[in-house]
């Protein structure tokens, strides 16, 4: 049976946790990772109704994509929303992750199906991105094994730059050693010196997963003491969550602004020329009308985003930008359905389950 131990593993696997913004809390908020979970269930918000729901359909386990817990709690009590939320969790025997900024940005998460909904081709990435920290690892190695060795870092997750796997930088020289009295070494003999013709490898690695691939390395390294070094690398962008892509056939602001209502069930609002023509557009679900400056960057007519500012929109319509506002729920739960969906085929023992509001929520058509 799964536990939710269980699903933080898939789903680090499908939004890794390292895409989070620095601001952001994701992971087991409420709850033991060891709880066994027959039943499931995905909801956009972290609200009193998805608790009900999950508790009505005995569920073990609540994964919303908006934490419960952004800052400390002073108290757990029912005289705040939190504090309730908590206290319904516990008392109910549900456990509680968030996925946020992590999924916001991960491929095929909440911006690839705003994505897909809007019917976009040629999509990229563009805007925020969290700085991730990483590790260059450096090991020397028999030049007759390198490659194994090479082979074994990569299958724990080392060697990854971009779109590229098993990424490794060989350089050789000569390794010398002194064998002490109760050594095996692989090569020389115990009480002996010796010279070895051996590879010095660098790698890159993601902090998180160091602790596998020095396993990796050392079990299939031939020494009895490999030696390796980790460096700390200063942390760099790794995956932006905002993508931009382009129409089937350019059109007009206005035809566009009809076009985004009617795929997201929502009336949406624009700021800018309703005659402009629209050939490229950015979408950043939820409350992101600040990406705009890096969608027209990245070559876009407009942003579609779910929450506009007012002085914000005047910004950017007066910088010849548009915006259109369709919904932080609209622009956001779809890409829900699709965490679910995917939840579902990596543990499929588990009854995954939707919460969807009822009409009047989260701005959601009457």
């Amino acid at each position: 049976m799964a536990k939710v131990q269980d699903v933080l593993a898939a789903l680090e696997s499908i939004a890794p946790t390292r895409y989070a913004f620095g601001f952001d809390k994701v992971g087991l908020q409420v709850g033991d990772p060891n709880q066994n979970v027959e039943r499931a269930v995905v909801s956009l918000d972290r609200s009193l109704g998805a608790v009900a729901f999950a508790a009505e359909a005995k569920a073990q386990l609540l994964v919303a994509h908006h934490p419960l817990i952004f800052r400390p709690l002073d108290t757990v009590d029912t005289r705040s929303h939190e504090g309730r939320t908590v206290v319904e969790l516990i008392r109910n025997g549900t456990s509680f992750v968030a996925a946020h900024t992590n999924w916001d940005s991960a491929r095929g998460g909440i911006n690839d199906t705003l994505a897909d909904l809007l019917e976009l081709s040629d999509v990229t990435d563009f805007g925020h991105a969290a700085e991730v920290n990483s590790l260059k690892l450096v090991f020397f190695v028999p030049a007759h094994a390198a490659d194994s060795v090479i082979d074994a870092v990569s299958g724990a997750g080392g060697g990854v730059i971009g779109a590229y796997a098993r990424c490794a930088f060989a350089n050789p020289g000569t390794g010398t050693f002194d064998a002490g009295a109760s050594t095996n070494p692989a090569i020389g003999a115990a009480g002996e010196r010796t010279q070895v013709d051996e590879v010095r490898v660098e790698m890159l690695v993601p902090s998180a997963k160091a602790g596998a691939v020095t396993r990796a390395l050392v079990k299939a390294h031939p020494y009895e003491e490999p030696a390796y070094d980790l460096h700390v690398l200063r942390g760099n962008p790794e995956q932006p969550a905002g993508r931009v892509g382009s129409l089937a056939a350019p059109t007009t602001l206005a035809a566009l602004l009809e076009t985004v209502g009617a795929k997201l069930g929502v009336r949406a609002w624009a700021w800018g020329d309703a005659d402009r023509r629209i050939r490229r557009v950015a979408v950043v679900g939820g409350a992101a009308d600040g990406e705009w400056v890096a969608a027209q960057r990245a070559g876009a007519d407009v942003l579609v985003t779910g929450e506009v500012k007012q002085h914000v929109a005047l910004e950017a319509a007066e910088s010849g930008f548009a915006l259109i506002a369709a919904g932080h729920y609209q622009t956001e739960h779809p890409g829900c359905a699709t965490l679910r969906d995917r939840l579902a085929k990596a543990l499929p023992e588990v009854d995954w389950r939707l919460f969807t509001p009822a009409p009047g929520q989260h701005g959601r058509p009457l």
